[in-house]
């Protein structure tokens, strides 16, 4: 165990826990170490549905966990109905934090969801969810907040194409030098249901998007869109259109005959 705990909580850079991993001398985490301050399951409370994870092997297929030393008092609820390809939860930088995924399916190029540290501090009691049946078919990374409290929400049923970035956190601080007061306040991140984000889009903090919306590829967007059904597009994103709706499917006579409600 004492190579585990240096090998994990040294100085080397985070060490991933990786669902095919099976237990090892060298990697001993096992059911009899559960309860053990040392492991980092004991630390933290990672769940796929109610069943509690004790052991690395027992993550689903295709999840990765990274603890650190500070990583404590994280919990993970994964749903036992997703299909995961590259999903990393990266808890190194983690406090009491939460993530939720539910039954998403990442076809390729991976899910990342990490934290944030700076300046001595790091994220604690920031949260990150992602709603149900969610698709992926791209690599995404899901940056949650420095701030406790403050949130990166995905909802139901979403589309996400490749390079893509969540950003809950501003990371730095911008002031305004007269006043003093903090231009960039974190306050969350969220996306509403049935979203389709384009390639190589960003969302920053302040970010909101409606439900039934697009926001086209390489937009950046950065502040909150109440009104559902809207095209966003450009840099920074504006509306480019509303009362739109999107499918999964491409029409197979290419828009020949109109589609109604």
């Amino acid at each position: 165990m004492a190579s585990f705990v240096a090998r994990l909580f040294g100085s080397q850079p985070d060490e991933p826990v990786k669902a095919d991993t099976p237990a090892t001398p060298d990697n001993p985490v096992t059911p009899k170490d559960s309860a053990d301050p040392d492991n980092p399951y004991f630390r933290n409370r990672i769940l796929v549905g109610d069943r509690r994870v004790t052991r690395n092997d027992e993550l689903p297929e295709g999840v990765t966990i990274v603890f650190q030393k500070r990583s404590i008092g994280n919990v993970v609820r994964l749903s036992p109905d997703g299909k995961y390809h590259g999903v990393v939860v990266n808890l190194g930088s983690a406090i009491d934090c939460t993530v939720d995924i539910g039954g998403i399916r990442v076809n390729f190029g991976g899910v990342t969801i990490s934290f944030v540290a700076n300046s001595g501090r790091c994220s604690t009691g920031a949260t990150v969810k992602i709603g149900d049946a969610c698709v992926f078919n791209g690599s995404t990374h899901v940056i949650g907040a420095l701030t406790p409290g403050v949130g990166v929400t995905v909802g139901r049923d979403c589309l996400f194409a490749s390079g893509i970035t969540l950003r809950g956190s501003s990371h730095h601080g911008l002031w305004d030098k007269e006043s003093g007061i903090l231009l960039n306040r974190e306050e969350g991140l969220h996306i509403g249901d049935h979203v389709w984000v384009g390639d190589q889009v960003q969302l920053l903090n302040k970010a909101e998007v409606a439900s039934g919306s697009v926001i086209a590829a390489r937009s950046i967007v950065n502040k909150s869109f109440s009104e559902e059904d809207v095209l966003l597009a450009g840099t920074p994103a504006e509306v480019r259109r509303t009362g739109i709706k999107w499918t999964n499917e491409f029409p197979a006579d290419n828009g020949e005959f109109p589609r109604g409600e």
